[in-house]
């Protein structure tokens, strides 16, 4: 249970406290301390922390301060509030991204590398790949991708295709890649299965001027954007796509 509630968004301190105060009922600081095992003076900072964020209150009682947790359907109206606050901003940005556009200065000769850490910097990297205007070319290392990120994959490739951005891939062979094959059609994609000892564990994505990079085991990822390195990666995929057609044959890939 703590993890999930730290997924969403309270921090594992006051995550224990409020699982302790769940499990105490109405409870004193130095009682919450003892259950949470943290010390009376932080948690008497956790418990004021979880009241600005709804999830507790608090009374007294014989010259006493009680704490008592709220519900726990109290998270899921403050994920849904969270929600429509999100959707909100998305809305105002979609508004506002003509006139920042309008005032960004792009130099398209001049490269530039953005690097990002952990899952969160990954995710970021994916969801710039939904702004592609050309295909997209790729590497792919799928073997790691569903454990890394449980559930975002199978949203992101319907995304994807709901945008109508297109992509070929090239994937070690193996089951996991053989199912991802098995999709695309469905996921816009044409795909092609190549010797297992070719497979790498960083992705490649190749579209407009950038070549993104990610890791799931190094927990990076990278965008590159230049003409000049865009344009010789793209060459290299297309001569290691062209070979990958007899592969794909061999291996028993879909035509």
């Amino acid at each position: 249970m703590l993890e999930h509630l730290v997924r969403f968004g309270i921090p594992e301190k006051e995550a224990k406290v409020y699982l302790s105060l769940l499990e105490l009922g109405p409870s004193s600081v130095s009682d919450v301390a003892k259950r949470a095992k943290v010390s009376r003076t932080n948690t008497y900072h956790l418990l004021n922390a979880l009241l600005s964020r709804g999830l507790v209150n608090s009374h007294e009682k014989t010259a006493k301060v009680i704490f008592s947790a709220e519900p726990p359907q109290r998270i899921l109206q403050i994920l849904k509030n969270q929600a429509d606050e999100c959707q909100r901003m998305i809305k105002e940005a979609e508004q506002l991204l003509p006139e920042l556009s309008s005032v960004y200065r792009k130099d398209d000769n001049k490269l530039r590398v953005r690097f990002y850490e952990g899952a969160e910097g990954i995710i970021s990297v994916y969801e710039d790949t939904l702004t592609a205007q050309s295909e997209i070319l790729a590497y792919a290392s799928v073997e790691d991708q569903h454990d890394f990120f449980p559930g975002y994959f199978p949203a992101y490739y319907t995304r994807r295709s709901k945008e109508g951005i297109s992509a070929r891939c090239l994937l070690a062979n193996n089951d996991e890649s053989k199912r991802i094959q098995s999709l695309d059609k469905a996921h816009l994609r044409v795909s092609r299965l190549i010797p297992e000892e070719y497979g790498i564990f960083t992705e490649l994505n190749i579209y407009d001027n950038k070549v993104v990079m990610m890791s799931f085991r190094e927990k990076f990822g990278a965008i590159i954007e230049s003409k000049e390195v865009t344009n010789a990666f793209k060459k290299l995929f297309e001569l290691a796509w062209e070979k990958a057609e007899d592969y794909n044959e061999k291996l028993g890939g879909v035509s």
